[in-house]
């Protein structure tokens, strides 16, 4: 979560307008959702890895290490829609793979094989689209656009505040296993599993704690302040504009195309 953080702020396009930005990633998003096509997922996925790679400047061990997360819960949620189970005797249309187990039987239909090949290359897109905007754009700039799309103020601050949590919660995390293996708390599963209870019940009340002390700051400024004032002084590009637009015509026409 940091090192994305860090990407973000040093990304080759962390000088281009957020709005910008966050209308490229947005088509694509948008046509891949509403098309659920695989041809458009893959020009979508395409597209947004050149992004990150070459233009944003991101190493290509990170983004495939960062891929690898999704796809994983991915695998594990595709499961339940590739495999069937159904009594022996029962005749299924389309069977690309079967195996008996007793009077049951576990199978791989045409259509369920079809359903997961375009659900896995529908999220794996949307999710480059989602890594092309956290790993080009700061927190600051992001937020920026949610104030200049009318957002209510309370929604954009308790996401800035939230998102400085999640810091300071994997930083204490850090340093109570640090504390904790000093004193050999993971040499075995029984004080694995003390150590990760200790760890949990720490957290917590630091970050009780933690929340309690910024309520105290707030209070003490007398409540009513914006935590999350942001001036952006950046200019527009006509020439991202016009990428932008022919994204979303060539888009439109794939979307046309695979629906007739």
């Amino acid at each position: 979560m940091i090192k994305i953080d860090d990407y973000a702020y040093t990304s080759g396009l962390k000088d281009v307008h957020p709005i910008e930005k966050v209308s490229f990633a947005l088509t694509f998003l948008f046509f891949t959702i509403l098309s659920k096509n695989n041809l458009v997922a893959g020009f979508t996925f395409t597209v947004m890895s050149i992004g990150v790679l070459f233009k944003a400047k991101i190493p290509f061990i990170v983004y495939l290490k960062l891929l690898f997360v999704p796809f994983l819960f991915l695998m594990t949620s595709l499961v339940a829609i590739l495999f069937s189970i159904a009594p022996i005797n029962q005749e299924e249309l389309g069977v690309v793979w079967r195996a008996e187990i007793g009077l049951w039987q576990i199978y791989i239909s045409s259509y369920s094989f079809q359903q997961s090949y375009e659900l896995a290359s529908t999220i794996l897109a949307s999710v480059s689209c989602l890594y092309f905007l956290v790993l080009s754009t700061p927190l600051y700039q992001i937020m920026w656009v949610l104030k200049k799309g009318k957002l209510p103020t309370v929604f954009v601050e308790l996401m800035g505040i939230t998102y400085r949590f999640i810091f300071v919660l994997l930083e204490k995390v850090n340093e109570i296993y640090i504390a904790q293996s000093s004193r050999l708390g993971y040499q075995n599963y029984r004080s694995w599993f003390s150590s990760v209870a200790q760890l949990i019940v720490s957290l917590f009340i630091k970050s009780m704690r933690s929340a309690n002390e910024l309520q105290i700051a707030m209070d003490s400024r007398g409540g009513d302040e914006h935590l999350y004032d942001v001036d952006l002084s950046m200019g527009y590009n006509r020439g991202h504009f016009v990428i932008i637009f022919i994204s979303f015509v060539t888009l439109f026409m794939m979307y046309i195309m695979t629906k007739s």
